[in-house]
C-alpha cells in the first residue's frame, strides 16, 4: 500500500479542489474490510476508503504528538477514558504498549462499533477495555450525530455543526448525514457510578471539546485527571484552553514550528491573543501537576 500512497499523494490536492473529482476519486476505492500491521500495536481491520489515511501514511508517525503525550502520562495503575476510541487503535497502544489498567473507550458512532470490537479482539485486549457506546457533551439524553462515512469514519454531536453538513461532507457537497445516539456528561456518570473516574482522558470528539469540558465542571474542578485533547477549530482551541487554565491546569500543546522548533510547548492564558490558526495548538495536553508535563516529546522513539 505504500507504492500506492506514493502514487496518488501528488494528486491529492487537484483532487481536493473539486468536489466532483473528490466524489469520483472516493468511489473508485471499494470500501472492503483489510487489514493493515501497525508496528507495536500489530494487525487492526480497517474499511479500505473510510480509513484510508491509516494506510497512506504511517499512523504513529501521523499521530506522533498525543501518542508520545500518552506515553508521558499514563501509569500502569491508571484508568483511561479514550473518548472517541472509532477503530480501537489507541485503545491498543493504552493496553499493550502501555500497560494501562483499564481502558473505557467511548464511541457513539453505530457503523465503527464492530470495527472496534472486532480490533480489541484482535489485539486480545478484551478483558482491559470496556466499550462505551455514548457520546460524550455537555447534555443527557438521545441526540442527533453526524456521520462521516464517506472521507472518514468519525461524527460529532449535530450540535457542534448547527445542522449544516460537517466539513469532509460539505467538501463532497453532500448533505448531513445523522443518526440518532446516546449522550452522556462526564459529571452523571460519575455521579451515577457506572464507570470508574478517569486518570487521563484521551479527547477526539471532532469539534465538541468545550462541550465535553463542560459537562464536567464538577469532575475538574475536584479531580485532576491528566488530559490529551485533539482539537478541532481556532475558536474550540481557545475555548478549551480558557476552560483548563481556569481550572488551575498547566498546560503544553503541539505548535508551528515558528513557535518552536521541536513543535511542543508550554502555554500561559497570554498565548490566547496570538493564536491565529487551528494548527496553532491542535494537541493540547494538560495536568494540575506542572511536573506531569515533559519538556520535551519525540516521535523518534516512540
Amino acid at each position: 500500500m505504500s507504492f500506492v500512497s506514493s502514487v496518488l499523494r501528488p494528486v491529492v490536492p487537484v483532487i481536493r479542489a473539486s468536489p466532483v473529482l473528490s466524489r469520483f476519486a472516493l468511489g473508485c476505492i471499494p470500501d472492503w474490510h483489510t487489514h493493515i500491521t501497525i508496528p507495536q500495536i500489530g494487525k487492526l481491520r480497517i474499511r479500505l476508503r473510510r480509513n484510508r489515511s491509516l494506510w497512506l501514511r504511517p499512523p504513529l508517525t501521523h499521530e506522533w504528538y498525543p501518542l508520545a503525550a500518552l506515553r508521558a502520562f499514563v501509569r500502569p495503575t491508571d484508568t483511561v477514558w479514550d473518548v472517541g476510541a472509532n477503530l480501537g487503535l489507541y485503545a491498543r497502544w493504552l493496553v499493550t504498549h502501555l500497560k494501562a489498567r483499564r481502558v473505557c473507550s467511548f464511541e457513539p458512532m453505530a457503523e465503527n462499533l464492530p470495527e472496534l470490537r472486532h480490533n480489541l479482539a484482535l489485539g486480545g485486549v478484551v478483558n482491559q477495555v470496556t466499550v462505551v457506546p455514548w457520546a460524550l457533551s455537555n447534555e443527557d439524553g438521545e441526540v442527533e450525530f453526524q456521520v462521516d462515512d464517506v472521507q472518514s469514519a468519525s461524527g460529532a454531536v449535530n450540535s457542534v455543526h448547527g445542522g449544516k453538513a460537517c466539513v469532509a461532507r460539505a467538501a463532497l457537497g453532500l448533505p448531513p448525514k445523522l443518526e440518532r445516539v446516546t449522550s452522556r456528561t462526564i459529571d452523571a456518570i460519575l455521579l451515577a457510578k457506572e464507570l470508574p473516574a478517569p486518570d487521563v482522558l484521551k479527547i477526539d470528539v471532532e469539534g465538541a471539546e468545550r462541550m465535553l469540558l463542560d459537562g464536567g465542571r464538577e469532575f475538574f474542578r475536584q479531580a485532576s485527571p491528566r488530559l490529551v485533547i485533539e482539537t478541532h477549530g481556532l475558536e474550540v482551541a481557545k475555548q478549551c484552553l480558557e476552560f483548563l487554565f481556569d481550572h488551575g491546569y498547566s498546560v503544553a500543546a503541539c505548535v508551528p514550528t515558528s513557535w518552536h522548533p521541536r513543535q511542543h510547548l508550554r502555554l500561559e492564558r497570554s498565548v490566547l491573543a496570538r493564536m491565529t490558526d487551528q494548527y496553532d495548538a491542535h494537541f493540547i495536553i494538560a495536568s494540575k501537576q506542572s511536573q506531569d508535563l515533559p519538556e520535551e516529546l519525540d516521535y523518534v522513539n516512540l
